[in-house]
């Protein structure tokens, strides 16, 4: 699991940054849909607020980085198809 310590003391690269965000942006969510992040923020938030958050680095971007470079690493080792 990464680290959300280890990210606050240096910043993130800004190209996984970005294919985090571009990952986000081509989701094929609905316009409509809502995300809570384990109640972090006070009312749910559509995609263009998550990507704020990333883009801010804010507690909650960093916590949507973590899972998102979660996700990454288990799709590279092939962990996700087995589900």
């Amino acid at each position: 699991m990464i680290n959300v310590k280890n990210m606050e003391k240096k910043e993130l690269n800004s190209e996984l940054k970005e294919i985090i965000i571009r990952r986000i942006e081509s989701s094929r969510l609905p316009s409509n849909i809502l995300l809570s992040i384990g109640g972090m923020t006070d009312e749910p938030m559509n995609l263009q607020e998550v990507i704020s958050h990333v883009k801010k680095e804010d507690e909650v971007g960093k916590k949507i980085l973590q899972m998102e470079l979660e996700y990454l690493k288990a799709l590279k080792e092939g962990i996700v198809s087995q589900i």
